[in-house]
């Protein structure tokens, strides 16, 4: 397998190489962002062959494709990690979530391809959602998400320049190498540091679902396998928990007694969770990681012990 990593530098992107096979043969791709050579050396992986690419520039995309030539499959990470400030600037996350990706399928063109979608699509809903369901979002990154997965579509059944593809709406993950924002590494954090109140915006009844990064990157590299697969498939944990529940399992986690304040309104309550069993019945991809020992196993990493984490 000759797969393509987009987004390598990222959280997901560092725990895909370390857990994909080694027999692999992969090209991790990153832009901007510092380390990743270091990383792959560190870690021994003597697979992976990295690469510096604005996903922007035809030019350059057109002159990776040529010196990697056409990838079996290829797993596109690559997207703006802070959906909340797409508010702001639609612009760069339109260009950071489509036109880039849009590129890339133009230049580099894959046998098979993984888009990591959003359950952010199904913004403004509530209850249970399916790729059935109707979704009109309002978000820019929902919005920027939304028309990846129809790009996606075009290239694949219109131009068939690509063999297949899967459009994973992905609800989210947590674990090591998240970014140092992300709610879970920056509560433990918090915790650790000697934090015992805690500010939550609304009520906190809003549901976060999210899974172990494990079995995040498990089920990705699976859909990897699944040339001759042309579907749109919901990829979230099923077992969603508000964010009051959250800092509850932290405190359990840490065995410290903690305390929550709440004030004002949070701007993105959600309030849907996916029915869709997709990943379960055709790829027999199911979470076996509970939270609560994700979060255990998180707090190891960020210790700075990381020989009792679990790493493929």
């Amino acid at each position: 397998m000759k797969l393509l990593l987009t987004g390598a530098s990222g959280f997901i992107g560092h725990n895909v190489l370390l857990r994909a096979p080694r027999d692999w043969e992969i090209v991790a791709v990153y832009h901007r962002t510092p380390g990743l050579e270091q990383f792959v050396k560190a870690q021994g992986l003597d697979h992976v062959r990295v690469e510096q690419c604005d996903l922007l520039d035809a030019v350059a995309v057109r002159a990776l494709a040529g010196r990697i030539g056409r990838p079996d499959a290829m797993l596109y990470l690559a997207a703006n990690g802070d959906p909340a400030a797409s508010a702001e600037r639609p612009r760069w996350d339109l260009d950071s979530n489509t036109a880039a990706f849009v590129t890339t399928l133009e230049e580099c063109p894959s046998d098979h391809v993984v888009y990591v979608s959003s359950g952010a699509v199904y913004d403004g809903l509530t209850g249970a959602v399916t790729p059935a369901t109707p979704v009109s979002p309002l978000l820019p990154y929902a919005i920027s998400k939304l028309a990846s997965e129809q790009y996606l579509r075009f290239f694949a059944e219109r131009r068939q320049s690509i063999g297949s593809y899967v459009n994973a709406r992905f609800f989210g993950a947590y674990g090591p190498y998240e970014a140092p924002r992300k709610i879970t590494t920056k509560w433990l954090s918090a915790i650790r540091d000697g934090q015992r109140e805690f500010v939550i915006r609304g009520n906190g009844q809003n549901l976060i679902d999210f899974m172990y990064v494990d079995d995040a990157v498990d089920g990705f590299l699976a859909l990897t396998r699944a040339a001759g697969t042309r579907a749109t498939v919901d990829f979230a944990s099923g077992t969603p928990v508000s964010v009051n529940e959250i800092v509850q399992a932290m405190a359990r986690v840490c065995g410290v007694e903690v305390s929550m304040r709440h004030e004002g309104t949070v701007a993105e309550y959600i309030e849907f969770r996916s029915a869709d069993t997709t990943m379960r019945d055709t790829v027999g991809c199911v979470p076996r990681v509970s939270f609560e020992d994700g979060l255990q196993q998180l707090r190891t990493f960020l210790s700075g012990d990381q020989s009792d984490v679990r790493r493929g």
